[in-house]
């Protein structure tokens, strides 16, 4: 059976620990496939296609009895959560909902999800949005009671009719209509060629070279051992950033130091305290007992004493624990 969780070393996303037993899985490397259940395609390097594709090869570490291998961003984020595949973990395959605690890396662009769907383009209606006035009516003028109306001049053809008068008003209205409705065109086309104010680019400051920084990265990983590292790092309380420590520790705890694995289960040990790295660096992590487990037997196989006492003491706790996960590392790191 495969199962999938976060990777404790990268707990900022973008990587997934995948566990199956030690006798599904052969040699000291192997690849893995993803098949989509849904569109029937397979995962590749730049999405969903109908042929195979093999990532790796990975790893594979085996402890208790279970064989381990981390993949990393280039299967993690293209997958969305709760995506139904099928896994290919060498000969071994297994449909699986992928979790929702497993996410992709921070600020990477995912090339493309299971479950994506296209949106249609929807071309504005009008770029006109302002209604014309209507002209208001020109009022009639008003004849005073007793004005004696002026005899219409004579003209070969007799006296003005009133058809031809009321032709003549018609025309003249709609010669002002045509002229208003011009203007309010013009002014319309005037405002839309007014071009729009250019905001100057904003000039980023430069950024200040860590390389004559005692507390920054580069001074700090120029230090020999993650022992050294460490007494360094708490001697930068107050300068260095849990950034600049967590970057440090995971480093180290994948070269296998034992002094970082240790340090990172202290941090995930709700009941165990790094002093200054949680509390004046800031780099702590809620309580989860399963990883921390998980760390300290590492930090154990890598020769830390510091590391079994602890693991002993979170093992105590854990075996009044009802949930799976501690459960699981009770069977997993605790046995004698």
């Amino acid at each position: 059976m495969i199962s999938i969780s976060p990777d404790p070393a990268h707990p900022r996303g973008g990587y997934a620990l995948l566990t199956l037993p030690d006798g599904d899985l052969a040699g000291e490397t192997t690849q893995v496939a993803v098949f989509d259940n849904y569109s029937e395609r397979y995962l590749g390097e730049a999405g969903w296609q109908p042929v195979k594709v093999l990532f790796g090869p990975y790893d594979v570490i085996r402890e208790g009895g279970q064989a381990r291998l981390v993949i990393g961003p280039e299967i993690v984020n293209q997958i969305e959560e709760y995506a139904n595949v099928k896994l290919f973990v060498g000969t071994t395959e297994q449909d699986v909902s992928w979790p929702d605690d497993v996410v992709p890396a921070p600020g990477a662009a995912k090339i493309g999800g299971i479950m994506g769907t296209t949106l249609k383009d929807e071309a504005p209606k009008g770029t006109l949005t302002a209604k014309i006035p209507e002209p208001e009516p020109v009022p009639e003028p008003v004849q005073p009671e007793n004005a004696v109306e002026p005899a219409a001049p004579a003209s070969a053809e007799g006296p003005a009719g009133p058809e031809k008068q009321g032709r003549g008003g018609t025309l003249i209205g709609l010669l002002v209509l045509v002229l208003i409705a011009a203007g309010v065109a013009y002014w319309f086309l005037a405002m839309d060629s007014v071009p729009e104010p250019v905001a100057e680019p904003v000039v980023a400051p430069e950024p200040i070279a860590d390389a004559d920084n005692p507390c920054g990265i580069d001074a700090l990983s120029a230090i020999d051992g993650f022992a050294a590292q460490s007494d360094a790092l708490r001697g930068c309380a107050g300068n260095a950033s849990a950034d600049v420590a967590l970057g440090l520790l995971e480093r180290a705890a994948a070269a296998g130091e034992a002094d970082a694995l240790l340090l990172f289960g202290t941090v995930y040990d709700g009941q165990v305290n790094a002093d200054v790295i949680e509390d004046q660096i800031g780099l702590t992590f809620d309580d989860v007992p399963a990883t921390a487990a998980e760390y300290y037997a590492r930090a154990v196989a890598a020769g830390s004493e510091t590391a079994g006492e602890q693991l002993a003491a979170l093992c105590d706790r854990m075996s009044t624990m009802d949930d799976t996960l501690a459960q699981g590392a009770v069977a997993d790191y605790c046995g004698n």
